[in-house]
């Protein structure tokens, strides 16, 4: 009887040769809770420049008699005078910039400039603060001061719409500065036809994020406006976010995301929109406005418990004391532990709404104003109600302590006899999981993961798990490894293995000894789908989800003569370019603040993804596909019959040109080799089903 053995997946052996640095720290230090550095293995070849610019001696324009020179009326169809930018010196390029929005009519622009002579461009004088048809008639222009040489003047235009945005105290700088500062202003939303979304005031612009706000040149922003407002038919809300994406050279992983998530059904996608930012007369480069997460009718749809429970207290919700149980103190993670705000008067039904966020450790305390931290250390934050009870936290708290009871049981079920499908959505999970594996999001599951649940009285009392949110570094963008208690590894640059699957609980420490806080106390090595990945069937409900909603997606996303990536990067192209020319984000790996996920020009850039994506998807597929085979089915008709006992047979005996279409479907004992045990159990199968 020959025995063959076949492998079920080609694990790559050949390790750490590429890495420059062998130390993997997978937490940041106490000191500074959000340093990406320490998380970060790094390739050989890339970060060799590091963003810095070389040849900075050879530059001959940087200083010229020109003070200031500025253009305005660059939206002539509304009255405002926020509608004028600066030039802009490029030492990169070593020349000026003006970048256009494209509202701009460039045969009627006006020039407003101080100098020591009278400027002039390709030998025509320009006179300040007149209406000029002068930057229509080429695209470079040498200026001139009088009589001395300075260099080169470009104008790029863009082909989306753009958002001025005007300060009252210390300006968009400073802010950029200084992450602590609120601002407040003005702003006028236009479309790339010209007409206004949006003109008013706005009520705060505010830092956005960790690393996107840590490592970025170009910062992102948090708005809020005075009132809901239906900002380019996104849905009425006040809270919005403006998106630098400066970590990602291609611009789109978080844009494809959000595609993705809506092709595969998921319950909740925040939506967004490609602008070109002005702020304080200086562009700002390409911007992304997208939807806040929260609760609202706009976003998550739930009954927004907060609100309720505001209307039954006469103090602002967090005017009252903020309380913690099983800590030290508010700030610190510890398992059991929680945190609530001392609010006296609570509704009748505390069921509902909850809006939740997986949190790392070190953030947990700086991060959640109410929040829990489970019996396995899963650090869980509150977002909504941000400010909760007692009452609403030891709620929450229990629901979602008695589903991971029942997640890491033998059987699914907790002490209560529950099952862990009583608690949550199984599908939604599992559709948040695969946005996670598919990108490779070195966050997965441990920050930016959010879950909610409605009331019991309105909604089905289970937690469901969306939206998908931060993908800036998915996609090989940022290299760097995962590593749980069973030592399975996952490596974000490598598009042939389970990334996302492998992440142990955030606070749990290689070895499993200690959690990197150093309090010396042990967490769960696996996360919650690490646990569940351990059922076959849950395994098989990934593929059934991934083979259904996500493959049909990405071969469309990657593949065919126009992929819909290249089409998606071929709308904002012009904007990205005019971005490149003021942040130098493209040019090839050295440019990269993280990785080396840039091309030399932004569609070298975007290509990268898409081939990446399209590896990704191939692997996963060859991995997930035997799961949905039917048992035994080995000729691959969908059914099991005698059949395929009698080809299996024929081909354990080496029977000349016998070919099994799904050899897998016949490991019936689960080794990844067919034998006569396999054959056995096919005929048990096949005789007491």
């Amino acid at each position: 009887m020959k025995k063959t053995r076949i492998s079920l997946i080609v694990v790559i052996t050949a390790f750490l040769s590429l890495l420059s640095q062998t130390a993997i720290i997978t937490h940041a230090a106490e000191n500074n809770p959000d340093d990406r550095i320490k998380d970060l293995i790094e390739l050989d070849g890339a970060n060799e420049e590091s963003n810095e610019l070389s040849g900075a001696d050879a530059l001959l324009y940087s200083d010229i008699p020109v003070s200031s020179f500025e253009v305005s009326n660059l939206s002539p169809n509304i009255v405002t005078d926020l509608d004028y930018t600066d030039w802009w010196y490029s030492e990169w390029d070593d020349c000026r910039y003006i970048f256009l929005p494209v509202t701009a009519d460039r045969d009627s622009l006006v020039i407003t400039y101080s100098a020591d002579d009278t400027i002039y461009l390709n030998g025509q004088p320009v006179k300040s603060g007149e209406t000029t048809s002068l930057l229509g008639d080429d695209d470079t222009f040498q200026i001139t001061v009088g009589d001395k040489d300075c260099g080169k003047l470009k104008i790029m235009q863009s082909n989306i719409g753009c958002i001025y945005l005007s300060t009252s105290h210390g300006g968009t700088d400073a802010l950029d500065k200084n992450r602590n500062i609120t601002e407040t202003g003005t702003t006028i939303m236009l479309n790339a036809d010209g007409s206004t979304e949006y003109s008013g005031a706005y009520e705060k612009l505010t830092a956005h994020g960790n690393s996107s706000w840590d490592y970025s040149k170009k910062k992102p922003y948090n708005l809020k406006l005075p009132q809901k407002e239906n900002l380019y038919g996104m849905g009425k809300a006040k809270k919005w976010t403006l998106l630098a994406n400066y970590l990602d050279h291609s611009m789109l992983r978080n844009k494809l995301t959000e595609e993705m998530c809506k092709a595969a059904g998921m319950e909740c996608v925040m939506d967004s929109v490609f602008v070109d930012l002005y702020a304080d007369g200086s562009y700002r480069g390409t911007y992304q406005l997208y939807e806040r997460v929260q609760i609202q009718k706009n976003r998550i749809n739930i009954r927004d418990l907060e609100e309720v429970t505001e209307k039954l207290n006469s103090r602002d919700l967090d005017e009252y004391a903020q309380k913690f149980i099983g800590a030290d103190s508010a700030g610190e993670y510890k398992e059991n532990s929680y945190k609530y705000y001392d609010i006296p008067n609570n509704p009748d039904d505390i069921t509902g709404g909850y809006l939740l966020q997986f949190q790392q450790w070190n953030r947990y305390g700086h991060k959640c104003q109410s929040g829990f931290v489970t019996s396995r250390g899963q650090a869980i934050g509150i977002d909504g109600p941000e400010y909760a009870s007692k009452e609403q936290v030891e709620y929450i708290r229990s629901f979602v302590q008695d589903m991971e009871d029942a997640i890491y049981s033998d059987t699914g079920y907790n002490a209560k006899g529950k099952h862990y499908t009583e608690y949550l959505d199984e599908d939604s999970l599992i559709i948040a999981y695969l946005v996670q594996e598919i990108s490779e999001n070195i966050d997965a599951t441990y920050s930016s993961f959010y879950m909610w649940k409605d009331s019991d009285l309105t909604g089905d009392g289970k937690l469901h798990f969306s939206p998908a949110w931060d993908f800036d570094l998915a996609y090989n963008n940022f290299p760097t490894q995962r590593v749980n208690s069973d030592g399975n590894s996952g490596y974000s640059y490598k598009p042939d293995n389970l990334f996302a699957v492998y992440f142990p609980i955030h606070g749990y420490e290689d070895g499993g000894k200690t959690s990197s806080s150093g309090s010396g106390r042990p967490t769960v090595g696996r996360s919650w789908i690490g646990q569940l990945y351990q059922n076959e069937n849950f395994v098989k409900r990934i593929a059934e989800l991934y083979f259904e909603r996500f493959e049909p997606f990405l071969q469309s996303l990657t593949e065919g003569e126009k992929p819909y990536l290249t089409q998606m990067a071929e709308s904002i192209q012009t904007s990205a370019e005019m971005s490149n020319a003021r942040w130098h984000t493209y040019g090839g790996a050295s440019y990269c603040v993280f990785g080396s996920s840039s091309g030399v020009t932004f569609m070298d850039s975007v290509d990268i993804v898409r081939k990446y994506i399209n590896q990704r998807k191939n692997w996963l597929g060859d991995l997930w596909k035997p799961y949905t085979y039917v048992k035994g089915d080995v000729n691959g008709d969908s059914v099991l019959d005698i059949a395929d006992v009698v080809l299996l047979q024929k081909w354990l005996l080496a029977v000349p040109d016998t070919h099994l279409s799904q050899w897998q479907a016949a490991d019936l004992c689960k080794d990844n080799r067919l034998d006569v045990f396999d054959l056995c159990l096919m005929k048990r199968e096949l005789l007491y089903r």
